[in-house]
């Protein structure tokens, strides 16, 4: 089992508590702490616990559909699927409106506007606290300095990105305030930079430098590879030549670390077996996740927020995913087609749910005869339909599926049943392996009228457009959308077999594959939640970071590209890209590197493309988004609260 750093008992002690009397103070807060937590930090065991309550945060935005929402949605690579949870933020049709405990299409802004100041806060007590402590060592001591300044960081860097101007908040919060004061961004770039030098300096003190020592915590490699994306950000946001240079200096420190390498294979980057950040080659930071799954240690703190008695409320169960009583990565859902429990043309006959209670036995239709099929079809997930590739990636992926190992490794373009169940589909008399294929051609062309008539009484083929069954209502990546039912009658097989909403594209679709829990489980026969880590910092992003400063510094950005797409190339190919390369290139490369990996939104607002791109690839989201769009609004809760609104506090321009 891996270790966890599991905070959830932590917040009662935490130093700086939130007092709110009413649903929007949430930078309002009283000191509860008294000698309590003074004697419990003095221990070794107390500020340890301390250090690891600052890492539990995290876990409410990385593996969870709003953290997703907010970092990956809205942009040219994927649209909402028939059971999207946050329609209004995909599609730009939201407000500054609190939602609170809403689950039907919640933005969740007001939830993680606290969730994250909450845990600078801890981080400041934290950093409080260690300098006081009188029983761990020195070496100890920068140790865990080097994580909070580290944590402390990452929590800013992601609240600037996403609202821009914020609070600042560089001390424990001891005193009630009703007028905070938004610093300008750039200056609070500033202030997080300055946090990574110190984050860097203190790992360096404890000779805590290599990953080995890490231990699933950050470390000075991952500080530094923060740093290099932070510098990034605010060299393409502000256009900051220094910046860009000093980017390029940290990634290719990371780079020529040593400490980082690439698997040969690039689906074994996401193999559930090399799911543990510890282990993994190529992770440089992520956020841990315990393969405890029965119990709570993978469950994020309970709010600060109050009710009336006192008792520390929930945040939105989109966020806790199965509430408080335990918890994990609920990535594997995220992606997900309709797979096997949609139109009934593939159905009962030839896939099963497997549930607790149905351990995966199905009886072949024809012969009786008993096939245990869990193992074959759990690691599928459950179909969800939460969010479905864009034709633009769709697209973008298949152009390189001849020479790129990413393409086959990121789109999950088949769906087949376990071999016992062949000659048992009572719809596709000739159906042996294959049951489901996403293909990506135009079905109304000579190839996918020759690959139609390939898949007939086989399975059930679904093209990129056209077709009995496209999954996109046009090839035209500004004016396509997913489809919400097939043809009927069909034109190949005529009756109305495919008359089912459960059939469009938006229940069915190509799935991203590099999430799913692959690795069979019996414990886990059909997984709601996973164990996998959800890697944040990993060693391609360094090459894609260095190529983009190379842009701006004179370097050699192609042949830094083609480095990477050497590594990913399919054996015997040419993988190589050649031209020229502009930011439009890197981006694209971005995108098939790492698309769901809670970068594209803040890539796309970072490099001013943000409306450009989903005007241009997103036709759902293109009508409503906006330049207001760059910033999210600061929840109407916290707008509410403060006595100050005109004069140091704002709603962001436009909401």
């Amino acid at each position: 089992m891996k270790k966890i750093y599991n905070g959830i008992l932590l917040i009662a002690t935490f130093v700086s508590m939130v007092a709110l009397n009413s649903c929007s103070d949430f930078l309002e807060e009283e000191n509860k702490t008294g000698q309590t937590a003074d004697l419990t930090y003095a221990t070794a065991s107390g500020i340890q616990g301390l250090v690891s309550g600052c890492y539990s945060f995290a876990r409410g935005f990385y593996g969870k559909e709003p953290g997703l929402g907010l970092s990956e949605m809205g942009t040219d690579l994927f649209y909402a699927g028939q059971d999207n949870k946050q329609r209004s933020l995909v599609n730009y049709t939201f407000s500054a409106a609190s939602l609170d405990n809403d689950v039907s299409d919640n933005p969740c802004f007001d939830q993680y506007w606290e969730m994250f100041y909450c845990a600078v806060d801890a981080c400041n007590n934290a950093l409080a606290y260690i300098p006081q402590n009188t029983v761990i060592d020195e070496k100890t001591k920068n140790q865990y300095l080097g994580e909070i300044y580290f944590l402390k960081a990452f929590y800013h860097f992601h609240m600037v990105n996403i609202w821009g101007d914020i609070p600042y908040n560089d001390e424990p919060i001891i005193a009630v305030t009703t007028e905070p004061v938004r610093m300008p961004e750039a200056e609070v770039y500033g202030k997080i930079l300055a946090d990574l030098d110190k984050s860097i300096a203190a790992f360096d003190a404890a000779g805590f430098v290599t990953k080995a020592a890490a231990g699933g915590r950050a470390n000075y490699w991952a500080a530094r590879a923060l740093k290099a994306r932070v510098l990034l950000y605010k060299a393409s946001w502000f256009n900051d030549d220094a910046a860009y240079a000093s980017a390029q200096t940290e990634a290719e420190a990371v780079i020529g670390s040593g400490e980082f390498s690439f698997y040969d294979n690039y689906a074994d980057t996401w193999y559930l077996g090399n799911e543990d950040v510890t282990v993994n080659k190529e992770a440089i930071f992520g956020i841990t996740y315990s393969s405890d799954l029965k119990t709570n240690v993978n469950c994020i703190p309970k709010r600060y927020r109050t009710d009336a008695s006192g008792k520390n409320l929930d945040y939105n169960s989109l966020i806790t995913r199965t509430g408080y009583s335990r918890g994990g990565n609920a990535m594997l859902l995220m992606f997900v087609s309709l797979w096997n429990n949609g139109c009934t043309d593939v159905g009962s006959d030839v896939f099963a749910r497997i549930t607790a209670d149905n351990p995966g036995t199905m009886k072949h239709s024809v012969t009786g005869q008993a096939v245990r099929v869990a193992e074959h079809y759990s690691p599928y997930g459950r179909g969800f339909t939460r969010y479905l590739p864009s034709l633009y990636l769709w697209k973008t992926l298949e152009q390189y599926r001849e020479t790129d190992q990413r393409t086959d490794a990121t789109l999950l373009t088949a769906y087949t049943i376990h071999p016992g169940m062949a000659g048992s589909s009572k719809t596709y008399s000739l159906m042996t392996d294959t049951a489901i294929y996403y293909c990506g051609l135009d079905g109304n062309s000579p190839a996918g009228q020759a690959a139609q008539a390939r898949a007939k009484d086989r399975y059930r083929i679904q093209f990129m457009y056209g077709g009995d069954i496209p999954v996109y209502t046009s090839g035209d990546v500004a004016q396509a959308k997913p489809t919400s039912t097939a043809k009927n009658p069909s034109d190949v097989y005529g009756g109305n077999r495919y008359n089912n909403a459960k059939i469009g594209g938006l229940s069915s679709f190509p799935g991203i594959r590099k999430f799913l829990d692959t690795k069979y489980d019996p414990t886990y026969p059909t997984h709601d939640i996973s164990y996998r880590d959800a890697i944040v910092l990993r060693l391609a992003e360094m090459y894609l970071i260095k190529a983009e400063c190379q842009l701006k510094t004179g370097g050699d950005a192609l042949a830094t590209l083609n480095q990477l797409r050497d590594v990913r190339a399919i054996a015997g190919q040419n993988n190589k890209r050649t031209g020229t390369v502009t930011i439009d290139t890197i981006l694209e490369e971005r995108a098939i590197e790492l698309c769901g990996e809670q970068q594209r939104w803040f890539d796309l607002k970072r490099t001013h493309k943000l409306v450009e791109y989903v005007k241009a690839r997103n036709a759902v989201a293109a009508p409503q988004v906006a330049e207001k769009h760059y910033y999210r609004p600061v929840p109407q809760a916290q707008i509410d609260a403060v006595t100050n609104l005109g004069t140091g506090f704002s709603q962001n321009e436009g909401y």
